[in-house]
Parts: C-alpha cells; structure tokens; sequence
C-alpha cells in the first residue's frame, strides 16, 4: 500500500444483474490500472476475482470478492459483487459501509431486476453511483435503450461518454467531459461523423449538471455555458447527492472504455473524508458522537465479511471507520461486549493476502483469528470507544430439511455447518421442534445447493436436502366446561390421587396459551395448582389430530378433588394432562397452517403469470407495485404451498424473478386440506422407527 492520505483513498463496489459483466469489467479496471499483468477472464477461468471452484464451475460469482491496488496516487479497493438473486444479499450487506458503487448494465437487455435492487440498495446505502453500459461489442447492443431502461427505474441517467461504432465495430467512447476520443490503445481522433452527437450530448451534459448546483444554475442561464471546472465541480455534486446517474459505457472483454471508466470513479466517486459524518455514541455514556475520516480520530471500524480461508483460517474483513489499525492492537468488539487482539494486517488481493504495516479510514483490510467477530459487528477503541450501527443482515427466504449423509457424521456436519453460517450470515441452521427437523434456510434454492457443495469440498462433510415438513399447529373452535381430569391409582402402599375440573376455551389468533387458576375453598391446594398448569402444558405439546402443538387456548381451573395422603405433584400434573386432553376431544379441535408474507418480483410481463400461479397456491394477492421495469407483488400464501416456489419462480420469469418472504401468522386449514394433512400425519406416526 503507497503512502496515500484518506483523500486519495477510494472503495467502491461493482453491482448490478447476474450476467452483464461485473466481473469482466473488475478483472478489465484491474489490468488497466496495472494491478494484475493478464487480463482474466470468467469463462477461462482465470479471473481473480472468481477465485472459488464454485465459481469456476458455474462461472457466476457466488461471494463478494475485495482486491486492493495503487493507480496515480489513488488507493482503491475495488469488491465484486454476486448478480444472482440467491447471493444478492452478500453484496447488499457491504453496501452501506462502502463509499461508492458501479452500476452496469447490460446493453442488450438493458436494466433488469437485480439491476434495480442492487441501484435501490446502494442509493438507500448513501453510495455515490455511477453506471456503466456494458457490452457494446455484443450483437443486438443498443445504447439508447439502456439509458431508457435506467430512467424507468426512476433514475436521472446523464450519459457521460458516447460509443464509436457498435457491435462488431466498437473500437473506443468519447469523453464528454474532455472532449477527448479513447481506444485501448489510446487517445484517438473524434470521428467527424460524431460531432454532431457530440455537440448535443455535451449540451444535455452541461444542462444536467448546471441544475445541480444553483449557482452553477443561474451562471448558466445567464451565459449559456460554463467551464470544464465548473462542468466538473456539478457532475461531483450531482453523482455525490444521488441527483444525477452519470453513464459510461464500452466493453469489459474488449476493454474498450475502462479507463474513461477508472477515471471517472477516481474523481467523481467520494473519498471517506467527503461523505457525511458516521452517526455514532460514546460507549461510555451514550451522548452522540459523529466519526469524521480522522486517522487520529477513536479506533472504529465495522466488519464487512467473515471469510474461511484454508491457509489463514478465519479472515474479518474490516472497514476503518475512523482512527489508525495497527499490529497486535487490542479493540473491543462493541456488538458483544468482548475485547479482541488484532494481529497482522492484510489488504485481499482476489485469493492473495498482502500484509501492511497500518491501515486508515476508508481501507478495507482483513484481520485474521479474530475470536467472536461475525459479520456486521462493530469494533471500536477500549478505551474512548464509539460505536456505530451494526449491518444489517437480511433473512433466508427458503429453507430445507437436511441430515448427515452417513451415520455417526452428525457431530461433523453441525460443527462445519456452523463454520459456514459464520462466513455466510444469510445462511441458518436452526431445529423446528413441532417436526423434529434441522433446517438449513437460505436466501434460494441455488444458495443453499451451493453451500452444500461448499461444505464437502472445505470440510470433507455432506449433507441430504429434503423438503421440510409444514409445522402445523392445532386449536380448538369451541368452549366446553367443567371436564373432568382424574387419576386414582392405588397399590399396596402409598397411592396417588388427583382430580381437576377444566374450563377450556380458543382464544384469538397468536395468543398462545393461558391458563387461569380459580380455585377457591382449597378443593387443590395452593401448592399443587401449579402442577396442574404443568400438566396442561405437557398436554399442549402433542395434539389430538396430528400430533403438532395446540396453541390459542385459555385453560380455566375451576375445581378439584384432592387426598391429605395420595395427592401429590405428580398426581395432579397427570390429571391436569388427562382433563386437557379430554377437553381437547370435546371442543371440536383443528388444523391450524402457517401463513406467510410473500413479495414477489417479477418483470411486468410476468406478473399475470405470477399473479395467477399465487391464486392457485391459495394465496391471497395484497397489493402490486411498479417499480421501474418490474412489479412488486405482496401476497400471503400458506407455507404448505411455498416449499418449491423458488424453482416453479425461476420457471415462470426465465430466472429473472426473486421473491422474499417471512412469516405473518397462523389461519385454519380449510376443510378438504385439512383431511388431508391428517391422514398423512396419522400414516407417519404408524410407520416403524
């Protein structure tokens, strides 16, 4: 690392759709600003930001990947970012620590639904973006269109670099700032046919940016024109604002605009010294504390990503914040209150670790073993410390049953899975316990297969995907009063016995369980009413019809019996078991299925396709939104009928549909569903174990 100040730092993520080039276009800046010597490339294999098999194989990024380099007195940190929506989330988490972004955008098929997430994303995130239309060489390539495709994404596109040629005959862009002509090979003269466009584009250009600044404005209005300086001074304001989306455009393969490109992100896109100050607090007292870009400023820094790496072990990949990060430097991890010794530290060049001595605000460096940290963490300084606000980390949208493969690999599949969740915090492994199942849930069907894959190749353990089991839930529709639970049990010694009489009633929907003592005259005494409650709730956790938990019930105890001698703790908690479940019985007991929040995705000619497929899945559709070229769709659908919709999406939209969903709440199964799901627990609980 050259010895930069924090003015001349940059870090700035590529993002966009799966498939338009984002990894072309890094391994292009990259081999332009003489970082690497070759220029790599996705389908050789030979790109250094695709350095997993995983990658390699599928030939689409799957993790954000960070390389680091010097170019004219500028340090930059450049992170490639997934395209596809199972992996979108890795990209999204590390937005809002970053400082700029790179829109690009496919010049075939202009903007598409990842590509307005991920510009949602990282303008929600504060992020300066400029975009790149990528692709121009390609047949079909229509410049126009793209920019058209980036307005109905409520975007304000000024195109700052024109094509020369197209398709086949691309051979370099004209800077519209400069004025200038670019081949790969270098400056080269402005077609004469050009001029014209030129002349326009440069006009709309100058027009843009003068509306950004007031000043700049009326200069304009009054005279007509302004400066390069002042040209410049307003395309900083606008991209910095979010007033403006300042376009560039070429071919990553061919390298064709890159360095306009490179240019462009150096001096339009904001060093950490030039964006707002972080919100933080004082550990110590909780008063507002804003964290300038001052590397003599209090320690803080926020953790971008956690990486497993086979030779270094477990990476945090930090962003400084404010202060210096040196060498053996112990923090404190603000997030779980634990201190941590930082050791060596690296900047990630794709698969190589390079050390340096210290790192200031803006770096994005990796720190290896540290003990606690997990991604989004906040660490700060032990002493004076500030805490900002933790990333936030998206939910999974679909989940699967898994178990070890081979018998006796239980302990070594959770151990390595939990390995894995740490390094990827959209990934979960939790236990459902109405089913018994351990369930890996992730961000889509392509996101979990592959981190099953990664899970055999990194630790030698592999695990069985299966559709997991709806857990169901059962209530009653009834009240009925004053059952009976009884247990008289006598044998040659000492007996039990114990007699409740119970009230039981539904209550509304996720009130959960209640139980009401109203024993009076010491029929129970006090000391045993509580076994009673025990009992009951012992009874709660296998109902009647399927065996799944019995929620939305209030229990009333309102009489009993009892013995001086064989009344115990045990004898009243199997009578308040028996008089639930005789309760149950009586009070006509049902299904109860989960219900969940969906919102779908989808380019506009596919909502009918969706809209109707949510129908037949007894959905029930809120409300559809247009956002840009898609539809966002808000519909509740039961869980039973969302287990496979990742693939019956992908089908329906030619993968370019994503969907989210999270849990809303628990409805009755309707009848002709209802028999159904009984039966099929009933045969289950009848198999052999």
């Amino acid at each position: 690392m050259k010895d930069v100040g924090v003015r001349d730092t940059r870090n700035f993520a590529l993002i966009g759709h799966a498939g338009d080039g984002k990894t072309s276009l890094g391994e292009a800046l990259l081999h332009r600003a003489g970082a690497t010597k070759d220029l790599g490339s996705v389908d050789k294999g030979t790109s250094v930001l695709s350095p997993l098999p995983e990658e390699k194989e599928r030939r689409h990024t799957v993790s954000s990947h960070f390389y680091a380099f010097d170019w004219q007195g500028k340090h930059i940190t450049l992170i490639d970012t997934p395209g596809d929506p199972n992996f979108l989330a890795d990209g999204e988490i590390e937005l809002p620590a970053l400082d700029g972004a790179v829109l690009v955008v496919s010049c075939v098929d202009g903007a598409k639904v990842g590509t307005e997430r991920m510009w949602r994303s990282a303008t929600a995130a504060g992020d300066a973006v400029l975009a790149f239309v990528n692709g121009l060489d390609r047949e079909r390539a229509d410049f126009g269109a793209a920019i058209a495709s980036l307005r109905k994404l409520g975007a304000n596109p000024v195109v700052m670099a024109l094509p020369i040629g197209a398709e086949k005959e691309l051979r370099g862009v004209i800077d519209l700032r400069e004025l200038k002509a670019y081949a790969p090979s270098g400056e080269i003269p402005i077609p004469p046919e050009l001029a014209d466009a030129v002349a326009t584009e440069r006009q709309r250009l100058v027009e843009a940016v003068a509306e950004c600044d007031d000043a700049l404005l009326e200069k304009y209005l009054g005279e007509g024109q302004l400066t390069d300086e002042e040209v410049r001074k307003g395309l900083l304001k606008g991209v910095r604002e979010h007033q403006i989306l300042a376009v560039l455009c070429g071919s990553a393969t061919l390298e064709v605009g890159v360095d306009t490109l490179l240019r462009a992100a150096a001096e339009l896109l904001p060093s950490p010294a030039d964006r707002e100050a972080w919100p933080g607090r004082d550990l110590a007292d909780g008063a507002l504390h804003p964290l300038q870009a001052d590397p003599n400023g209090p320690f803080a820094a926020v953790v971008l990503k956690t990486v497993i790496d086979r030779y270094t072990g477990t990476l945090s990949v930090l962003r400084i914040i404010s202060g210096t990060a040196k060498p053996e430097m112990t923090v404190l991890d603000a997030t779980t209150g634990s201190r941590e010794r930082i050791g060596k530290l690296f900047v990630m060049r794709g698969g190589e670790h390079v050390e340096v001595p210290e790192a200031e605000p803006g770096d994005v460096i990796a720190v290896a073993k540290l003990k606690d940290v997990h991604t989004g963490n906040v660490l700060t300084a032990e002493k004076g410390g500030v805490r900002v606000s933790e990333l936030a980390i998206p939910k999974g949208v679909l989940s699967y049953a898994i178990q070890a493969k081979s018998k006796g690999d239980e302990d070594k599949v959770y151990t390595s899975l939990s390995r894995l969740v740490e390094e990827d915090p959209t990934l979960h492994v939790g236990r459902e316990p109405s089913t018994g199942e351990f369930l890996l849930t992730g961000m889509g069907e392509l996101h979990i297969r592959t981190a099953v894959q990664r899970l055999k190749r990194m630790f030698d353990a592999e695990i069985e995907l299966k559709t997991p089991k709806v857990p169901y839930r059962e209530t009653i529709t009834r009240r009925v009063e004053n059952v009976e639970g009884k247990l008289k049990k006598q044998t040659g010694g000492k007996g039990m016995f114990g007699v409740c009489y119970l009230t039981v009633e539904p209550l509304p929907r996720g009130s959960g369980f209640e139980f009401v003592d109203e024993i009076v005259g010491g029929s129970i005494p006090r000391n045993l009413i509580p076994a009673v409650e025990k009992g009951v709730q012992d009874a709660l956790l296998r109902g009647p019809l399927t065996g799944y938990p019995v929620v939305d019930v209030r229990v009333r105890c309102i009489d009993g019996k009892h013995h001086p001698v064989d009344s115990n703790e045990m004898s009243f908690k199997l009578a308040g078991s028996y008089g639930f479940k005789a309760a149950m019985e009586q009070a006509r007991p049902t299904l109860l299925e989960p219900i969940m929040d969906v919102e779908v995705s989808a380019p506009d000619q596919h909502v009918g396709d969706v809209m109707g497929d949510i129908s037949q899945r007894r959905g029930r559709v809120q409300s559809t939104e247009a956002r840009g070229t898609a539809q966002t769709i808000r519909a509740q659908v039961p869980m039973a009928e969302m287990l496979e919709y990742a693939s019956a999406l992908t089908s329906m939209t030619g993968a370019k549909g994503s969907f989210a969903m999270s849990f809303s709440h628990y409805d009755e199964v309707p009848a002709q569903f209802r028999d159904r799901v009984i039966a099929e627990a009933k045969a289950r609980q009848a198999e052999p174990q």
